[in-house]
C-alpha cells in the first residue's frame, strides 16, 4: 500500500486525516450542541464547511476569507440587533459565499479544484 499519497498538492483539492477528524468532531459538536444550546449550533458545521470550502476545495486566498468572515460577522451582529434569529445569517451570506468563489476562480493565480499546476520545464 503506497502511504506517500500528496494530502496537500500545490494545485487542486487537497484532504488529510486532520480534515477528516475535524469533520467528525463538528459532527459530534452539532449533535451535542442541538440539546444543549438549540439551533445556533448548526453554525458549526456551516462555518466548518464554508472553512473546507474555501481551504480545501478551492483554495480560496486570506484576505476574502477574512472579507467573508466579516461579512458573516456583520450579519450575525445585524440579526441580534434586529431581534430576528441569527440563523437568517447564513442564508443571507451566501451571495458574499458565490462572491468570493466567483473572484477566487477568476484570479490568474487560481490553484483550487479545476485548476492545472503548471508544467515544469526542463
Amino acid at each position: 500500500m503506497n502511504w506517500n499519497w500528496k494530502h496537500h498538492p500545490t494545485h487542486g483539492f487537497r484532504f488529510s486525516a486532520t480534515d477528516a477528524l475535524a469533520i467528525l468532531v463538528c459532527a459530534v459538536a452539532t449533535t451535542l450542541g442541538l440539546t444543549m444550546i438549540g439551533d445556533v449550533a448548526w453554525f458549526f458545521p456551516f462555518v466548518l464547511g464554508h472553512f473546507f470550502l474555501f481551504c480545501n476545495l478551492f483554495r480560496v486566498r486570506r484576505l476574502p476569507e477574512l472579507v467573508w468572515a466579516g461579512g458573516f460577522l456583520t450579519l450575525v451582529v445585524a440579526c441580534l440587533i434586529a431581534n430576528v434569529s441569527v440563523l437568517h445569517a447564513m442564508w443571507l451570506v451566501l451571495p458574499l459565499t458565490a462572491g468570493v468563489l466567483t473572484y477566487s476562480i477568476r484570479r490568474p493565480d487560481y490553484h483550487g479544484i479545476g485548476s492545472v499546476a503548471p508544467v515544469k520545464q526542463s
